[in-house]
């Protein structure tokens, strides 16, 4: 068996994990997970930009950033966002002083549609947070970095999975909240 790696293979085993976790963890914490990646976002793109402001160019993170061979700042800028994000996800999950309470009612497939939808969700949402941080685009000040802008439009143009990530990000990016906003409403409070 001949298996090649691409980014579609590595975006598609992403999103079943996240999905699958997503399965482990309940509905709940994935809407908890849904909303700690929003909050997550904003600030891994705030820390990273304070990161690159205060670092970039100082005479010992560029010796540092050429002795790791850590490529260009720009690269060390957007590699330091995603290690944020990705912490930050894990700690709102994990340990975020919220929590999310659904309406158990209804029946067993209106609960796994639910399940299922929301996992799907939380998957597209996180990868597209990470695409965008890839692209060099910022959430926070909006700032473009032609080389990574660069290096994703190759990368998009080698997989479909990733092009149609980046061709629907505005969606990945509001129905999630939108589809909690309308399941909030719909549920009858006590």
């Amino acid at each position: 068996m001949n298996i090649t790696l691409s980014w579609d293979l590595f975006v598609l085993v992403f999103f079943v994990v996240i999905v699958a976790y997503s399965f482990i963890i309940g509905r709940d914490n994935t809407l908890k997970v849904i909303l700690g990646t929003y909050v997550a976002a904003l600030a891994a793109d705030a820390a990273g930009n304070l990161f690159a402001h205060y670092f970039m160019g100082a005479p010992l993170f560029t010796d540092i950033v050429r002795l790791a061979e850590l490529g260009n700042d720009a690269e060390v800028v957007v590699f330091t966002k995603v290690m944020i994000f990705v912490v930050l996800v894990i700690l709102f999950a994990v340990k975020g002083a919220f929590t999310v309470e659904t309406d158990e009612g209804g029946s067993p497939v209106i609960k796994m549609v639910l399940s299922v939808f929301y996992a799907v969700m939380s998957a597209g949402l996180i990868i597209s947070v990470i695409l965008v941080f890839v692209s060099g685009i910022d959430f926070v000040g909006g700032g473009n970095d032609q080389t990574t802008t660069t290096a994703l439009f190759t990368i998009s143009n080698k997989s479909a999975i990733i092009k149609a990530m980046l061709d629907y990000t505005y969606i990945w990016f509001s129905l999630p909240a939108l589809a909690f906003l309308i399941h909030s409403l719909q549920t009858p409070k006590e």
